[in-house]
């Protein structure tokens, strides 16, 4: 019956699903956070060192009033 692909999809889902899921939680276990920032590129990497420099914190979203008044 259509009732025995139900194992098989509950697996596939689950080697499907896990690996994102858990790579979710392992961000936050090693970077203190949930996302990941790609550092591949040179503008990824000039864009997460000013962020840093800002603000401290660059997984916040920074707008005109993370900068400072000079």
């Amino acid at each position: 019956m259509w009732y025995e692909i139900l194992p098989s999809f509950f697996i596939i889902t689950a080697g499907i699903g896990i690996p994102g899921w858990g790579l979710y939680h392992l961000h936050n276990l090693s970077l203190g956070n949930h996302f990941r920032r790609s550092m591949v590129d040179r503008w990824d990497r000039a864009a997460y060192q000013r962020d840093m420099r800002l603000t401290g914190n660059p997984y916040n979203v920074n707008g005109l009033d993370s900068l400072p008044d000079e």
